[in-house]
């Protein structure tokens, strides 16, 4: 991120302005060998995906951003991903590149950040469904617990090239849910951080039949929609002990943003009125989200099509009444709580910010009274 733009950017946001894109989620394809009870990503027609030359053209046509996320499906599937990142590095020149996987190809995510051009650049998720019995029968034989351990192994031992390594656990059920503490456990003892998402009931990005659509029912409360295997109750009361916990996260700004983030999750848990934090939404402003085909569309919850960047220029797309209209319904939006959409929010709007140096000021507050 680019310490000089920064302030410009959040004025921008907060003021509804449209300043050009600095944060881009790109699906490299919707391809997947995992068959999650949370996400179609693996029904998912294969369609259009760019090529590593129509890569560069696109992410030429965006310029400099400060972070490029590279998720799916699987990327990993995509034999030339090595490619693309290269091309997104050119064309954007991201500060970081952020790569999600299911960690289903251990000796294919080696020789890839073993590879890329840039690796203090690089960021490496893992994802995990819980120990071994609940994420094997999750996510099927194909992407199994042993193997994404084995990325975690291989992506840890890069760590002198400058290679980040973090996991993910996505918990959707009351089952994986009790396997967070010893799956925490197992990775810390490799020095890797484990963040955490309550699966959602559903979202418009990863739902066969929302795809191309609002899921408007997803976004019309404050609450949270959780998967229905998760019972709202012990979601709670875990969220509360992880927030009591957050010392054991090694990384100060992961720990800054996890606190935003599960005090803001607790909130709409417990149903609280209005729900804090909420910070002002900046899709379609400074995040971008790029369909595998180039297209454009507004949301992890609205995936209605606003432009493609291969057969448009960014004014193009970024300054159409389509877009606009967009924007208009993103800025009436009560507002998801899904954190790949929320830190980007809280990011670009300034919110983050804020919020900490009021946790700071009611510190201090309490010592002078203490």
């Amino acid at each position: 991120m680019k310490p000089h733009y920064y302030p410009l950017r959040v004025l921008q946001n907060r003021r509804g302005w449209v300043p050009r894109p600095s944060f881009c989620t790109y699906l490299v394809c919707n391809r997947c060998n995992a068959q999650c009870g949370m996400c179609d990503s693996w029904q998912l027609p294969r369609g259009v995906e760019l090529t590593p030359e129509q890569v560069l053209e696109v992410f030429a046509k965006l310029g400099s951003l400060d972070i490029v996320r590279l998720s799916g499906g699987e990327p990993f599937l995509r034999s030339d991903l090595l490619q693309v990142a290269e091309a997104v590095l050119q064309g954007s020149s991201p500060a970081l590149l952020h790569v999600t996987t299911n960690g289903s190809f251990p000796e294919r995510v080696q020789r890839f950040a073993e590879s890329f051009s840039r690796p203090q650049r690089l960021h490496v998720m893992v994802s995990f469904d819980g120990m071994p019995v609940v994420h094997d029968a999750n996510r099927g034989r194909k992407v199994s617990f042993e193997r994404a351990l084995a990325t975690v192994d291989a992506l840890v031992a890069l760590r002198p090239r400058g290679v980040e390594v973090s996991v993910n656990h996505t918990i959707i059920s009351r089952a994986a849910l009790r396997d967070h503490a010893e799956l925490s456990e197992l990775l810390s003892e490799r020095g890797v951080d484990t963040q955490w998402v309550l699966a959602y009931s559903e979202s418009s990005m990863y739902a066969l039949p929302r795809r191309g659509r609002r899921a408007q029912d997803l976004v019309l409360a404050q609450g949270y929609p959780l998967h229905p295997e998760l019972d709202a109750a012990e979601s709670l009361a875990f969220a509360r002990a992880e927030l009591e916990q957050l010392e054991r996260i090694k990384n100060p700004s992961l720990r800054l943003a996890k606190r935003y983030y599960l005090q803001g999750l607790i909130a709409r848990l417990a149903g609280e009125r209005p729900a804090l934090p909420k910070p002002k939404c900046v899709a379609l402003r400074s995040h971008l989200r790029l369909m595998p085909d180039g297209g454009v569309v507004v949301c992890q919850f609205n995936t209605e099509p606003v432009g493609n960047l291969l057969q448009q220029s960014l004014e193009d797309v970024w300054h159409a009444p389509v877009t606009r209209a967009a924007r208009t319904w993103v800025d009436a939006c009560n507002g998801c709580w899904a954190e790949c959409e929320v830190l980007p929010n809280a990011v670009y709007s300034g919110d983050l910010v804020l919020h900490a140096l009021a946790e700071a000021m009611r510190s201090v507050r309490r010592q002078a009274v203490s």
